[in-house]
């Protein structure tokens, strides 16, 4: 097998398709780690992130298993009710701009300009 460089193509920046859907019967932590990996969540990207331990191993380890009742509560808190009350959609951050900081500095502007005016109107003596 040869490549065009010396270093071997890598998998891990591949988009990562959704799982099955949030009320699929059964729910597993492969689907709720496919949930966050697919930017289902809303705050990753869509790239599949290569983990050292898959999320709920830590649980089997210590002889408590998630159930699917609680991994459907997860992936419901992960993609439907993080983003209920706040103004951002799923995705915001991937496909749109933050205008926070254009707000943020067109505010400094305005202000600048307010505080040079009147700086200028009391030395005028106006």
């Amino acid at each position: 097998m040869s490549y065009d460089t010396d270093v071997p193509p890598h998998l891990s920046a591949q988009r990562a398709d959704p799982p099955a859907p949030v009320d699929a019967p059964n729910p597993n932590t492969a689907m709720l780690k496919g949930d966050i990996d697919s930017g289902r969540s809303g705050d990753k990207v869509e790239v599949f992130d290569p983990g050292m331990a898959m999320l709920g191993t830590c649980e089997e380890a210590g002889g408590n298993a998630l159930s699917p009742k609680d991994i459907a509560r997860a992936r419901f808190a992960e993609i439907k009710e993080r983003w209920r009350l706040s103004p951002r959609k799923p995705g915001y951050a991937h496909d749109h701009v933050d205008p926070t900081l254009a707000l943020y500095v067109g505010f400094i502007g305005v202000a600048g300009v307010c505080l040079s005016a009147a700086i200028w109107f009391v030395r005028a003596g106006v």
